[in-house]
Formats: C-alpha cells, structure tokens, sequence
C-alpha cells in the first residue's frame, strides 16, 4: 500500500490529500482482513452477463456497491477504442495511486474488475497455412533450446502429488504477427504447452488421463483460434480462462498484463505455476519522485 508520506509528495490540497489516504487505508484494511478482490461468484456472474448478450453488465465493487458498465463502447471514446475488455487491478495497482492522476483512487471504478474500452488489432491478414509454418520453426528451435530442457527439469523434479488434468494459458500472445520478438515469444509460449504435456504424463502426474489444454488472451484472432484448435488447445474468452482454473490445473502465463496470480490464488489454487519470475516476498511497490538537474520532475515505478 501506498505510504502517506509519498501522497503528500503530489502537491494536492489538503482535502484531496486527506480522502486519498483514508482511500487507501480503507481499501488496506479490507484487504488485511481477508477480503478477496476476484471471487468466483464475481467473474462467474460477469461471465454469465456476457453470455446473455447484454449491453451492460453489474460488477460490485471492493465495497460490494453494484457499478453499472456499458459492452458499447460510449460516444465519449469512440475515436480511439472500438470494443470493451475486462480490467483486472492487483492490490498494488488498488493501493497505490499513480501521480499521474492521483484522484483517480476516489471513483467509482477504481476497484479490482472493472471494464475499460479498447481499440483492438486490425484483423491479421496472416493466413493459416503461414502461421503453421511459423509455428514450426520456432518449435523446433525451441525444443533444441537450454530453456526447453530447463522447464522439462522443472517439471521432472516438481515436489508434487497431485493430479494435473489440465494446463491453462493466460496471455501467450497473438500467433499471427509473423515478425520480430512478439512473434518468438508467443509461439515460443505456445510450442511450451505441448513439452509440459509431454513432462506431467512422463511423470505420471496425468493419471493416464488426457491432459486438456486451454489459452486465454484477449488479443487472439480467428486465424489464432484455428491454428489453436488445431493443436489440441481450446481457446476460452475472458473470463472463463479463469474459471476453468481448478486443483488440478497447471497454470501457465508468463510476463501477463493483467494479474493472473492473484486472480487464479482466488478462485482456486491450482495444482502448479509456471511464471517467469518468483520473487521471495512481495514487497509493496510504488513510485518514486525524481527531480531532474533542469529542474524537472519524473516518476518511476
């Protein structure tokens, strides 16, 4: 959570100042008391919304206040976005403010599912049939790779019992931007799902079960739930991804923009994760005032 001291650093009025950090100790103290931000009942109530086709959904806030959000994407924003997504905030993004737009911790929609609007990626004018292609370069480089064995090592030696019937993705990324790191890096992703199949069942961990596989990602395209579906990998939207998430999961997302760990630790703790970076202890973040020699004045986080 945010430290008084660093709000005061915003140069507010004192007012502001003062409703900003009782914000912040409010939002702390539920928190602290075991108050989840992604409860199942949320996102399966949202998911159910969706479905029913409405053109505006109910979340509850952190305070369980009902807030009403529009699918269509409202005339004030038209220019730049042309759909909605699904906002997740972590409790570092709930309780500590950006000095941006410090103001913003008071509204309504600054609560942990919210929904924001978008201008989604133009269609890919990838075909198929390149993609496919793509896809088996990279997974051949990846399966010659140090960091190939590094995870089928990983998963050989996982201190575990439990039965993993299913890998869940989040955030792998767009299959069909042909060029560049994007490209190695989601189809590196995506050739990982079928080496820790391989791993789990190597081991036993499946049972002699089929291991289902399921990604989640905003950004997929027809061409990418194509080429998924073809690979045995069911392509799920926002939030059922999520939902899917049981004691018998492995969770696997890497570098994700939203927060998948506190989202899947709330509904479910999955079997196993797989992640990029695991950190000891999560300390609090927050950002940090620099001035520069001109006499300007920046921010990091």
């Amino acid at each position: 959570m945010a430290d008084p001291n660093k709000v005061q650093e915003l140069g507010l009025d004192e007012e502001t100042t003062f409703k900003i950090i009782e914000r912040l100790k409010h939002i702390g103290h539920l928190y602290k008391t075991g108050k989840l931000l992604f409860p199942r009942r949320l996102l399966e109530d949202l998911s159910r919304q969706i479905d029913e086709g409405k053109d505006e959904v109910c979340i509850p806030d952190f305070d369980d206040v009902p807030q009403v959000y529009s699918l269509q994407v409202p005339h004030w924003c038209a220019d730049f976005a042309n759909t909605y997504r699904i906002n997740y905030q972590s409790i570092h993004s709930l309780g500590c403010p950006t000095p941006f737009c410090p103001e913003f911790v008071l509204r309504s929609d600054h609560a942990p599912v919210t929904i924001g609007y978008m201008r989604s990626s133009r269609q890919s004018e990838t075909n198929l049939e390149a993609v496919r292609e793509a896809f088996a370069r990279k997974r051949q480089t990846w399966l010659e790779s140090a960091s190939c064995r590094n995870l089928e090592h990983h998963l050989a030696t996982l201190k575990t019992t439990a039965t993993i019937q299913k890998i869940i993705c989040f955030g792998l990324g767009s299959l069909g931007r042909l060029g560049g790191y994007h490209c190695t890096r989601a189809h590196t992703q995506h050739a990982a799902i079928e080496t820790m199949v391989a791993a789990l069942a190597k081991r036993g961990l499946n049972r002699g079960q089929e291991i289902k596989c399921y990604a989640q990602d905003p950004v997929y395209n027809e061409v990418d739930k194509k080429f998924l579906w073809g690979n045995g990998i069911i392509p799920l939207d926002d939030p059922k991804g999520f939902l899917e998430v049981d004691e018998h999961t492995l969770v696997f997302s890497v570098s994700p923009n939203v927060p998948v760990k506190q989202i899947v630790t709330d509904l479910q703790s999955p079997a196993a994760m797989v992640w990029n970076t695991v950190n000891p202890s999560d300390n609090d973040k927050y950002w940090i005032k620099r001035v520069g020699k001109d006499g300007n004045v920046g921010w990091t986080w």
